[in-house]
């Protein structure tokens, strides 16, 4: 156990590369029609006016093979101008992805649905640091999964997002009458954790106790299609790794407090 420990913390780098890779090839596969959340891609393209000229299935093709570019990039052998266009391609996904929430709600508070996106941005800065100064900034590890609990904590509450999806997830396994209540328990102890994990106050302990949680979820997500299955495993492998690695819990909100007090 101490063996397979010390070589996980040992090769971060390639670790988190793996995670990445699992993140965009989940993404692809979806795009290419092999999960039932393409409809909600397609959604968020016919809300993106501009693109009313193209067919939205040729754009889902299209998405997946840059999906796959950045997988294969990443994983065989990253560069900081990889990087940068994943994390600016990410980026451009969730506000698409919140252009839908506006049009759906005309409210302009739907940043879950860009959180979505935030673990993966800060494992590619994670990546990006080291790759131009040789240095692991282990925290932006930590913060990068208090996203994913956040993104679906806040959303399941509905004050940031849309949370017919986690509906629809529950549904797989719980009665109809006590789904909601379930995705609002759940909301708020996914916001808990989230809150816990960003300001590293309690956050490996918050790490370990989201990990059944995270199993759980990432079962309910191959029950319903393997695409999500994949990148949702991404999350639960990073918060194993968070949850392991003291390095990660070593800057919190308190140590940059006191360094911008100095």
């Amino acid at each position: 156990m101490k063996k397979a420990l010390l070589l996980l913390k040992e090769n971060t780098y390639l670790f988190f590369r793996i995670i990445l890779f699992l993140a965009f090839t989940g993404h692809a596969l979806v795009n290419l029609g092999l999960s039932s959340g393409i409809e909600l891609h397609i959604k968020i393209i016919h809300e993106l006016h501009f693109l009313d000229s193209f067919d939205p299935r040729t754009i889902t093709k299209f998405l997946a093979v840059l999906d796959l570019l950045f997988a294969i990039s990443i994983v065989i052998r990253p560069n900081k101008t990889i990087l940068i266009a994943g994390m600016i391609y990410l980026l451009l996904v969730g506000c698409a992805v919140w252009v839908l929430f506006f049009n759906k709600t005309d409210s302009p508070f739907g940043i879950a649905e860009n959180m979505r996106r935030f673990p993966w941005i800060f494992y590619s800065l994670y990546l990006y640091y080291y790759l131009k100064q040789k240095v692991h900034k282990y925290h932006l590890l930590r913060i990068g999964i208090s996203f994913a609990f956040l993104a679906h904590g806040t959303a399941s509450l509905g004050i940031m997002g849309l949370s017919g999806g986690h509906v629809e997830l529950a549904a797989q396994i719980i009665p109809a009458e006590h789904v909601k209540d379930f995705v609002f328990y759940s909301g708020f102890f996914d916001t808990i954790i989230g809150l816990l994990l960003i300001t590293g106050l309690g956050s490996r302990l918050a790490a370990f106790i989201g990990i059944p949680w995270l199993i759980f979820i990432v079962i309910l997500s191959f029950m319903i299609g393997i695409p999500e299955g994949i990148f949702r495993s991404g999350f639960l492998f990073s918060l194993v790794y968070v949850a392991l690695d003291r390095r990660c819990h070593e800057k919190n909100i308190l140590h940059f407090f006191k360094k911008s007090s100095v």
